[in-house]
């Protein structure tokens, strides 16, 4: 089994995404950290061009029928293959920057960073901008993470466990299924449907159970998660190599429709 691999989910629709990430972990990627990418059956041949990927079938992770809350399951269950101990969860439409290594990963051979933060930056840029955008995303954040948190009898601050990459460890996820899941009867769609967020279930498991010693580490990449933020780092004129600064990466979210890259 390995220490720590890169994985990402995807389809067909997300093809021409994927490969702008395929080329930049073949032009970062220091140390070889193995890649794989689980597909819809349907979509294998198509994403087999990719030479040097790793492909594995959705259906082998988690049979289940297509859903809006399909991929959030089968990521969450990437584990249960028993590739990796850790895996670095990786969105289609994400890319890397600059070099990385295994250790920008992980705190030692054992425990991987863990991503959790209080999102302030993106709630700096958002406070005026809730008339804009139509909605205030604070508010959507804050009650998403406290329905997990009430389940879990947690008081305090509301972190968030994401954006992606995330690092993800296969203790943490078998603490959630051993300690949570089984007892209550539940299985994963059943988190999924109460609270369509897999990143607090694993970042609220971890802070319930201890599975692994907490390192925090702030987001890896840099989020554009709407286009008024892109086109203002553009008016800026601020570049791949300024960003490159502060993060490995950059992800250009898919639903406001820019361009593959930054």
């Amino acid at each position: 089994m390995e220490k720590i691999v890169l994985y990402c989910k995807s389809f067909n629709r997300d093809f021409e995404r994927v490969k702008v990430l395929f080329e930049s972990i073949k032009k970062y990627n220091i140390d070889n950290i193995p890649f794989y990418i689980s597909v819809p059956k349907n979509d294998y041949n198509l994403f087999s061009q990719l030479e040097g990927t790793n492909i594995v079938l959705d259906e082998d992770i988690f049979s289940l029928s297509s859903s809006w809350t399909a991929q959030q399951i089968i990521k969450s269950n990437f584990w249960k293959l028993n590739i990796s101990e850790n895996y670095v969860c990786l969105d289609s439409d994400s890319y890397f920057i600059k070099p990385f290594k295994v250790s920008d990963f992980m705190f030692d051979e054992n425990t991987p960073y863990t991503v959790i933060h209080e999102q302030k930056e993106l709630f700096s840029w958002s406070v005026t901008k809730t008339k804009e955008l139509g909605f205030d995303p604070k508010e959507g954040f804050i009650n998403d993470r406290q329905k997990i948190m009430d389940l879990f009898e947690r008081k305090g601050k509301h972190y968030d466990f994401g954006p992606s990459p995330i690092i993800w460890s296969s203790k943490v996820w078998k603490s959630l299924e051993e300690q949570y899941m089984i007892p209550n009867n539940l299985t994963f769609p059943d988190l999924i449907e109460y609270s369509p967020s897999e990143f607090s279930w694993y970042g609220e498991a971890l802070l319930a159970f201890k599975a692994i010693e907490i390192y925090p580490s702030e987001p890896l990449f840099k989020v554009f998660h709407y286009s008024q933020q892109y086109v203002e780092y553009k008016q800026q004129n601020i570049t791949e190599e300024m960003v490159a600064q502060n993060y490995m990466g950059i992800i250009m979210q898919s639903n406001f429709n820019g361009p593959l890259k930054y």
